[in-house]
């Protein structure tokens, strides 16, 4: 199991302030697999990145057409799993 400040020290290494790196850090833990083990690799290598398709959409997708971060994506991702009905109708949204 990672560690809360280990996920939010990264975050502040890689551009997020400390508020957003706290929030995001809280969701990251929450992670189920594999996108859990996504996030492993990633914050021990930034450049370590694994797509992953559901619903119609992907990590590298959302990366790419919303100007997502990775981690983002990746609860993006966790999010269509959990709540595929309330996420997709919000993706489907006009992007603003």
């Amino acid at each position: 199991m990672m560690e809360k400040d280990y996920i939010y020290n990264v975050l502040l290494e890689r551009g997020y302030n400390t508020y957003t790196a706290r929030l995001v850090a809280e969701e990251l833990l929450k992670l189920h697999k594999p996108l859990s083990e996504y996030l492993t690799y990633w914050l021990g290598n930034e450049s370590h990145r694994k797509d992953f398709i559901i619903n119609g959409y992907s990590i590298f997708q959302l990366q790419m057409e919303r100007q997502m971060t990775y981690p983002a994506a990746l609860l993006t991702m966790e999010w269509l799993i959990n709540e595929p009905k309330i996420a997709l109708k919000s993706l489907k949204r006009k992007i603003r």
